[in-house]
């Protein structure tokens, strides 16, 4: 005769790297969030980068470098030749449509590193650095949001983010773009919270945030410049 078995629910252990009946301590969760953030900017923002560079490298765009936060390229001809709606001039110096992809290609592959902590978290293990850098790679839509609430309210203010120029070189609307991400952001963070640990919801959410705030200023301020200036 066997024994009947159940499986753990893996909202909270996984999580938390406790057995199940183990008492978690605060500190515990406190340490393991916290690390799991730490982890988390350069799988959150390099990623995105190299989406951009690889279309632009397939493509021989001139002068063409990639820095641990942005892609850069001569491409000051081709975005004043926009400006004009002369698109045969862009297309000269570059395929519109190359460009479009390259600014698109960031937000995939960051739509492909969500997608794949989740996978993670539902079907391996949810370590909290998974939690950390789906959210993480998905806060640089605020820049969005700020635009359309902006242009919404009647104030006109520069931007340049990969949504806007999408838009601007395929006529997607602005709009449909961000929210969509923003709709992402939701629907993702709503679907990961499941795994924060029950009881510390509220310490692993804080040392989360803390160890990505750390994470961000050692990426931007040390390593990235160091690996990719």
């Amino acid at each position: 005769m066997t024994t009947p078995t159940s499986n753990a629910d893996s909202s909270g252990d996984a999580g938390t790297g406790r057995t199940p009946g183990t008492p978690v301590t605060a500190r515990a969760v406190s340490l393991q969030w916290c690390l799991g953030g730490l982890l988390a900017a350069p799988f959150a923002i390099l990623p995105h980068e190299v989406g951009h560079y690889l279309v632009l490298l397939a493509f021989g765009v001139p002068d063409l470098t990639l820095h641990y936060v942005a892609v850069t390229w001569d491409l000051r001809e081709f975005w004043e030749a926009i400006q004009r709606a002369d698109f045969d001039g862009a297309n000269a110096v570059v395929p519109v449509w190359a460009v479009a992809l390259s600014d698109a290609m960031g937000p995939i592959v960051t739509y492909a590193i969500v997608a794949g902590c989740c996978y993670a978290c539902a079907r391996w293990r949810p370590l909290p650095v998974f939690v950390a850098v789906a959210v993480l790679s998905q806060l640089r839509i605020r820049a969005g949001v700020n635009h359309v609430v902006r242009e919404a309210l009647g104030i006109d203010r520069p931007a340049n983010f990969d949504e806007l120029r999408v838009a601007v070189l395929t006529g997607i609307p602005v709009e449909a773009l961000v929210g969509f991400a923003l709709l992402t952001l939701l629907v993702s963070v709503a679907w990961l919270s499941r795994f924060l640990p029950p009881g510390r919801r509220l310490v692993a959410v804080a040392s989360m945030t803390v160890g990505m705030a750390v994470s961000l200023y050692l990426y931007a301020g040390v390593i990235g410049p160091w690996l990719l200036p």
